[in-house]
């Protein structure tokens, strides 16, 4: 079938389910945006204020939506501005595509000045993708975007770039739409699940670590668990994986020493689906058993702790089969009533004594209240939210969204957008502090354009309060995180947007049930004084 470059690209997305994409349009893409004039029936594109804001719309629709989010961006400053988005994605293993122009082919390589030109852009995303690539033919054009969203939906997602130089975009040629992409699905050995059901069997204080890579298998990982009397411990991206509640779910309380101490007593371990992260493990700090087992899609970066087996595998793939195996054997395996019995006590004391955590406890209270099991709340790097990321109770995957790796002030209100987009049938919130919702405020204009609703929750203390504190805790002067902001109700209504102010819980309740049913964005301030 003879098309342009553009156009495969286009009708390749389709082909691969791509139904949505996010973007800005530019002299570079227009042949890209012509294409999708023409395929509106099919692919649904939306606008933004800011390539970066397209960028964490994406990466939202990627993370509750569990498939690839797809940015369209131009060359040259649409790049720097969406590198953020990526290298935000590439730190949680969010699986979000790229897809950009490049100066003319006759330009690569070469920095002569031309317009949007960057001296080297590949070199710009490469620290933060698992790939990136130029496309220089244009009957390469649908393998690389086949390739791309077969990688991210199949290994460890995070982040591929693909740039196209724009006479590739607007050339003709022959185009193969089902080009043929090798890549297994990874399944484990029925020996590395045998052993790995001897480990967890024989122990008596087993411990299930699960990450974000697991939320596929959380119907499996669950059941596990309860067959092995295991203690559960999960990362901030794996909060959901176990129901939040479940008695063996000690939660992601990853600095607490009383739960340091607990793993380091375990004597054998399950871990699925996390990357071992500095953050996540005190770099290296928490101390796993000898009889450890790991299951990733993905085992390169596992910079701190050699365990005992190492499984690459798919999460839900593994714990299926495992589960299996546990069942078939004879005899009851894992812990017993007194390890059980020393869970739930664990469960009761981790939660930190601050004079301030009663206020965010009671503000994140209401969240839970006004949000259902299959709802989705979107944080941003405020203090609450880091509160939130321990204490909030999520009961299943992907209900709880935090860009914990990077930690990127503003990316909460955009992703929310991507995530409603994404989720229309559930409800979502946005959470964020005065500061970051400045980074990226000006997509509430996208949410007033496409009637998106999501209540935006912004707490405000007039201060970047995170970095205050942490001046605070090491006996820092605190400076440089005083903010002059503007009346954020008057601010959102000059949109389009709802806009309300409260002062307590109780107002804070009334307004998100009246959000939750309106047929745009809401945004409600709430000044704080943590």
């Amino acid at each position: 079938m003879q098309m342009t470059g553009a156009e495969a690209v286009v009708q390749t997305l389709t082909e691969q389910g791509i139904d949505t994409v996010f973007g800005i349009v530019g002299a570079h893409t227009i042949e890209i945006y012509e294409a999708l004039y023409h395929k509106q029936d099919d692919i649904t594109h939306i606008t933004a204020r800011h390539e970066c804001g397209a960028g964490f719309m994406a990466d939202g629709y990627a993370r509750a939506g569990g498939d690839v989010g797809v940015c369209l961006a131009i060359t040259g400053p649409g790049v720097t501005n969406a590198a953020t988005a990526l290298a935000q994605a590439y730190s949680d293993s969010s699986p979000l595509l790229l897809i950009t122009s490049q100066s003319e082919s006759r330009f690569a390589d070469q920095y002569v000045g031309a317009h949007h030109q960057l001296k080297d852009q590949l070199a710009v995303t490469g620290g933060c993708t698992a790939y990136n690539q130029r496309v220089e033919d244009p009957q390469q054009v649908p393998h690389a975007v086949a390739s791309a969203i077969t990688y991210l939906r199949r290994r460890r997602p995070q982040a591929v770039h693909i740039e196209i130089p724009t006479d590739v975009l607007g050339q003709k040629a022959e185009m193969n739409l089902s080009p043929d992409v090798d890549m297994e699905v990874l399944t484990p050995s029925h020996d590395h699940v045998k052993q790995a059901a001897d480990i967890l069997r024989s122990a008596r204080r087993p411990l299930l670590w699960l990450g974000g890579g697991a939320a596929g298998a959380s119907e499996h990982l669950t059941r596990l668990a309860e067959l092995l009397g295991a203690a559960v411990v999960v990362t901030c991206a794996g909060k959901g994986v176990v129901p939040g509640d479940h008695p063996l779910n000690l939660g992601n309380h990853l600095r607490s020493e009383k739960l340091k101490q607990f793993v380091a007593s375990s004597d054998a371990a399950l871990i699925v689906g996390s990357q071992l992260a500095a953050s996540e493990t005190s770099s290296g700090e928490i101390d796993f058993p000898a009889d450890t087992v790991r299951v990733d899609v993905d085992l390169s970066e596992n910079r701190f702790y050699r365990p005992r087996l190492q499984i690459r595998s798919d999460a839900g793939l593994f714990a299926r089969q495992l589960v299996d195996v546990l069942c078939s054997q004879q005899g009851d395996p894992g812990a017993g009533d007194e390890y059980r019995k020393e869970i739930e006590q664990l469960r009761g004391s981790l939660l930190d004594d601050e004079p301030e955590a009663q206020d965010q406890r009671k503000i994140i209270e209401v969240l839970r209240q006004n949000l259902g099991d299959e709802d989705i709340l979107v944080c941003d790097m405020t203090v609450l939210c880091y509160r939130a990321s321990s204490e909030y109770t999520a009961r299943k995957p992907r209900s709880f969204l935090f860009p914990r790796g990077l930690g990127t002030l503003g990316w909460s209100m955009p992703a929310a957008l991507g995530a409603k987009l994404a989720r229309p049938e559930r409800r979502v919130l946005s959470v964020c502090g005065d500061g970051g919702f400045l980074f990226t405020a000006s997509e509430l204009a996208t949410a007033v354009k496409y009637k998106i609703p999501v209540p935006v929750l912004v707490l405000n203390n007039d201060s970047y309060g995170m970095v205050a504190r942490i001046q605070k805790m090491r006996g820092k002067h605190e400076f440089g995180t005083d903010l002059t902001n503007p009346d954020f109700v008057d601010l959102a209504r000059s949109f389009g947007a709802q806009a309300q102010r409260v002062n307590t819980p109780q107002k804070l309740d009334t307004r998100l049930q009246e959000a939750f049913s309106a047929d745009g964005p809401t945004v409600i301030e709430m000044p704080v004084d943590f």
